[in-house]
């Protein structure tokens, strides 16, 4: 197999089908929630059959924004989009080994120019959470330094590089060429971006990158330009595709520019959202940065991730980040319009928890797990086993999981199997997505759901729920999406998360429950003694459910033994019960 260039290899690949998902609220990119302007729509809709069937003529968007911010047009040069005008500075600039100096070190396609072209990027500390330091900046210019790239405001926390001080390094460091990303400057209320372009006209090492993309509502269309000194344009000419942009981008562009007004409606819409949105936030106990853009980054704590979840099943994508980032207690939300603000904070509240066991509460397993033990014990033994039993012991508690349950049947009569032999052949009876076998089914599709969806979503109304299960992660995602209500739950405790000594009864899980995920109050549903067991050593509430299987009579002696603070005969009650018997 011929390889590519070994960076290339070792970036982690990852396909996400997120962005062709219809969300009630889109928030990860920063898109303008307010749309086009009416005069870039209007252009779109009637171009001609002529301009469709030749090459763009660029020049009539040149000719415009000369017009518009007093430049000549020998210091314009129209991208596709301003990650097109970022490749092209590095492609024409950067050799082996220069060095890019950035606060805007975990943006990916600087990441990706800055490798092709074999440069290192060399990142700006922060002094103290997302504070830029202008000093810093300086301190941190070396001769290896070539590029400086800032986004103004930053893209990622909403920051401002002021253009004084844009002047400031360019002045002091000649050699070195400025980079400043100004795609979101017309939602800031403090600064305007003709005092960005002043810095190009009149500055030879500065080059200013504007996208349509944001303020104008057109990243559709993929629109940018660079305003530089004539001789870097000439460089860039050198290197960039001939008819990079296409004319309908090109129309709409000139027409979002003549729309003067809608930018400062936007603006004012923004504002108001954004303010609104941080003020809420903050009542929320949560801690929103300072934003001059069109999204605010938002601290979460150790509930971020449980947030992230929670927003997303309710239709609301927001951008999170990766453990090893910076930022990885934050969510960056682009401002929806008020009624987004609105649906969003109400979304954030603080609610009381529901922890859900799954088998024999959510899952009617008789068909599933107790064929697959019974299943199992038969293929290593040739015998029958005894469903009784296998339900006694399954209630007996003791044992983490069915895979256990299973091996101590195999014991009892004589047989030494080894645990990785016995899941072997436990899978491949209740489930296993790894198998080469084609329509293959598997005794997880025997099982029934215990609780309708519709009554999920009456729960939800009051209540945040999340599972705590001895199963699979696998499995669970199978079955919940199967039956459509993995939506109802916002975090997961698999039992595959946790090591062997860590399974149920110890209470790890639930722990790791209430610290991560923010509650009210909380209570834990289970049918299992090692549920049970693991929420009273936790000092949670504990509803034992009695499952379909079991025997009524032993598992409510159990749960009352046990000390369960509810007993719940009938989990299709489970509305009714948490609605009139669980104390507001």
């Amino acid at each position: 197999m011929i390889k590519p260039k070994k960076f290339i290899e070792e970036i982690d690949f990852k396909e996400t089908c997120e962005d062709a998902i219809s969300w009630h609220l889109k928030l990860d990119n920063n898109e303008n929630v307010y749309g086009a302007p009416d005069l870039a729509y209007s252009a779109l809709k009637n171009i001609s059959k002529e301009e469709l069937g030749f090459y763009p003529n660029p020049e009539k968007l040149i000719d415009k924004l000369s017009l518009t911010y007093e430049l000549n047009k020998k210091n314009i040069l129209l991208t596709n989009g301003a990650q097109d005008a970022l490749k092209l500075c590095f492609d024409a600039y950067l050799e082996m080994n220069d060095e890019i100096l950035t606060y805007d070190y975990e943006y990916f396609d600087l990441i990706l120019y800055a490798k092709t072209n074999g440069a290192v990027i060399k990142k700006i500390e922060y002094d103290e959470k997302f504070v830029i330091n202008s000093e810093k900046i300086i301190e941190s210019i070396s001769d290896k330094t070539k590029i400086l790239y800032v986004s103004t405001p930053d893209e990622y926390t909403g920051s401002i590089i002021k253009p004084s001080f844009i002047e400031q390094i360019a002045q002091k460091f000649p050699n070195l060429l400025i980079i400043a990303d100004c795609s979101y400057i017309n939602f800031d209320e403090e600064t305007v971006f003709e005092d960005y372009i002043d810095k190009a006209k009149k500055l030879d090492n500065v080059v200013i990158i504007k996208s349509f993309s944001k303020d104008y509502a057109l990243a559709g269309l993929r629109i940018a330009f660079i305003a530089a000194n004539e001789n870097i344009i000439k460089n860039l000419k050198k290197i960039i595709l001939p008819n990079n942009v296409n004319s309908a981008a090109i129309n709409c562009a000139i027409s979002a520019l003549d729309d003067k007004n809608r930018i400062n409606e936007i603006k004012e819409l923004n504002s108001k959202a954004k303010e609104e949105l941080h003020e809420g936030l903050k009542v929320l106990g949560h801690k929103p940065y300072e934003s001059h853009s069109n999204f605010i980054l938002c601290d979460f704590g150790k509930y971020c991730k449980y947030y992230y979840e929670k927003l997303k099943k309710n239709g609301v994508i927001v951008k999170n980040f990766p453990e090893d980032s910076l930022f990885n207690s934050c969510l960056r939300i682009g401002v929806p319009k008020l009624s987004g603000v609105k649906y969003i904070l109400e979304l954030l509240k603080v609610k009381d928890m529901l922890i859900f066991d799954v088998d024999g509460v959510i899952f009617d397993i008789i068909n599933s797990h107790v064929v697959a033990i019974a299943e199992t014990f038969k293929y290593f033994t040739g015998q029958e086993a005894d469903k009784s039993e296998i339900l006694r012991l399954k209630n007996l508690g003791g044992m983490s999981c069915d895979w256990d349950v299973t091996l101590h049947l195999l014991k009892n009569c004589g047989y030494d199997v080894q645990m990785s032999e016995l899941i072997s052949v436990f899978q491949n009876f209740f489930f296993n997505p790894a198998s080469k076998i084609e329509n293959k089914k598997y005794l997880i599709d025997e099982e029934k759901l215990l609780i309708p969806k519709e009554t999920f979503e009456k729960i939800t109304e009051k209540y945040d729920l999340v599972i705590f299960t001895g199963r699979l992660k696998d499995e669970i995602n199978y079955s919940f999406n199967k039956f459509g209500i993995g939506k109802y739950f916002y975090h997961f405790v698999f039992g595959d998360d946790l090591p062997k000594n860590m399974l149920k009864p110890n209470p790890y899980g639930i722990l790791k429950i209430l610290d991560i995920c923010p509650h009210k109050s909380i209570r834990y549903l289970g049918c299992g003694v090692d549920g049970i067991i693991a929420a009273n050593m936790a000092k949670i509430e504990t509803i034992g459910v009695v499952s379909p299987d079991s025997d009524f009579n032993s598992t409510v002696n159990n749960f009352k033994h046990l000390c369960a603070k509810y007993i719940l005969d009938d989990i299709n009650l489970i509305y009714e019960f948490l609605t009139d018997i669980l104390p507001e």
